[in-house]
């Protein structure tokens, strides 16, 4: 790991230290703190043997939404929209037998992992870089942690993921949940009632979606929210990331995340977005590596898309202007003032915002450092500000509810994947300490 990596992963686990002073029953003997624990998963074999953490994988059967052939949702009778079934996947991890005697109750926690390009590289399959902080969260803090693998990967891999389609990936995750709570049997736990879900990202917009559609549609889930941790997501879509893709001056550090939006979109609305419509010319022409459709077909990682995005461009892989990957023509009529108010493209993105519309009542963690440039800043503010007003509207206090907390000050330059490796460990350490407020959070020392 970077040295400054490490550092930065010690500051947001001393929360997890002062957690684990406090956790009934954790042996001295075999880990000192969160980072150990998270270290020894690390060097193990995959997967670790089960005196470290135990583990199960899990299968379930959950919905799709479903679009017609012109892109549009198919509704019932009742207008809502229909769905069609599809096996998805994931992986429980439970803390060792030491951990906690059996016929213990534990609280569960659903983390959705962030962006992966590659099929392989999801919870399932003990692949992708976060797994090994679910494992280490059961293992330490006591948690049965479930990490479903998102739609188009593991078991729906024939599949195209729908990035950052609200409804899809909140339908995966909120139909996990049974079948999670089902898991707890094998190992002899008991659940007891508290149900959390986190994620950082696009594992954050994905947890922020589930949160939205638990609780507008309670009545159709068994199991009531608890709290969540919505970290570092790109919730405000049609605001911060439009001005993102348009802006002029800033370079972007991982471009193959807007192929694999817009094709995620188009595998979601078919003709509403159209990849050959949008694209660069120079990006769709087919050469030996392929072309832009090709590159994000799951066989390849994010850094080898950049790598291929800026060889095409001919410029270093972060020093691309998001707005020179799409065509001039379909940038001005769709995306560009003054066409952009009315464009079928606003339409989409507004769509999948997550701050319109509702309003959370149960409380809701926000973790993003300010000087983040994959994600910006901006996505988090709007989403608490707009929510704040949609919770005041019915009478509640959004104090109560959001609690922010950013990641360093503006000027630390801490990128987005310094700041999840703070914001995740300190959001299990977030429920395990009951969710405090904003004050006796910050006065805890890490």
């Amino acid at each position: 790991m970077h040295p400054r990596h490490r550092a930065l992963m010690c500051l947001g686990l001393a929360l997890a230290l002062a957690a684990g002073s406090r956790a009934g029953g954790l042996p001295r003997q075999a880990w000192g703190s969160f980072q150990d624990c998270l270290d020894e998963i690390r060097q193990q074999c995959v997967p670790p043997p089960d005196w470290i953490v135990r583990s199960c994988p899990l299968t379930y059967v959950g919905r799709r939404p479903a679009y017609d052939a012109a892109g549009q949702p198919v509704l019932d009778a009742g207008g809502r929209q229909t769905s069609t079934p599809v096996t998805f996947s994931g992986r429980v991890f439970f803390p060792p037998a030491w951990r906690l005697p059996d016929g213990a109750s534990v609280p569960v926690v659903v983390y959705s992992h962030g962006t992966e390009l590659k099929k392989d590289a999801v919870p399932s399959a003990f692949g992708g870089q976060e797994w090994p902080l679910g494992a280490a969260a059961a293992a330490w803090f006591g948690f049965a942690v479930a990490m479903p693998d998102l739609p188009g990967g593991g078991a729906d891999s024939g599949s195209f993921h729908p990035y950052c389609h609200a409804r899809s990936l909140a339908y995966a995750v909120a139909d996990s949940v049974p079948a999670i709570l089902k898991t707890l049997h094998g190992p002899g736990y008991a659940w007891n009632g508290s149900l959390f879900l986190m994620g950082y990202s696009e594992g954050g917009y994905t947890t922020l979606a589930t949160v939205k559609e638990m609780e507008t549609h309670a009545g159709d889930y068994p199991a009531a929210l608890t709290g969540s941790a919505c970290m570092a997501g790109p919730f405000d879509l049609s605001g911060a990331m439009r001005a993102t893709f348009i802006d002029t001056a800033v370079r972007y550090p991982r471009s193959y995340y807007l192929p694999y939006f817009v094709l995620g979109y188009h595998a979601v609305y078919g003709p509403r977005l159209d990849p050959l419509a949008v694209f660069a010319p120079a990006l769709l022409q087919t050469g030996a590596d392929g072309n832009i459709l090709t590159w994000t077909d799951g066989s390849q990682d994010g850094l080898e898309v950049d790598a291929e995005v800026g060889q095409r461009l001919g410029m270093a892989p972060d020093a691309i202007c998001l707005r020179s990957m799409f065509d001039p023509q379909w940038l001005a009529r769709e995306l560009d003032d003054p066409g952009y108010a009315t464009s079928g493209t606003h339409a989409l993105l507004a769509e999948n915002d997550l701050w319109a519309g509702w309003a959370p009542t149960r409380p809701i963690l926000f973790r993003q450092s300010p000087d983040d440039v994959n994600v910006p800043y901006a996505n988090t503010l709007v989403t608490i500000d707009r929510l704040g007003q949609e919770i005041r509207q019915r009478g509640g206090d959004p104090a109560q509810i959001l609690i922010s907390l950013p990641i360093g000050q503006a000027g630390d330059h801490i990128s987005h994947t310094e700041g999840a490796l703070i914001a995740i460990p300190t959001a299990f350490a977030w429920f395990y300490f009951g969710m405090p407020d904003l004050d006796t959070f910050a006065r805890l020392r890490w």
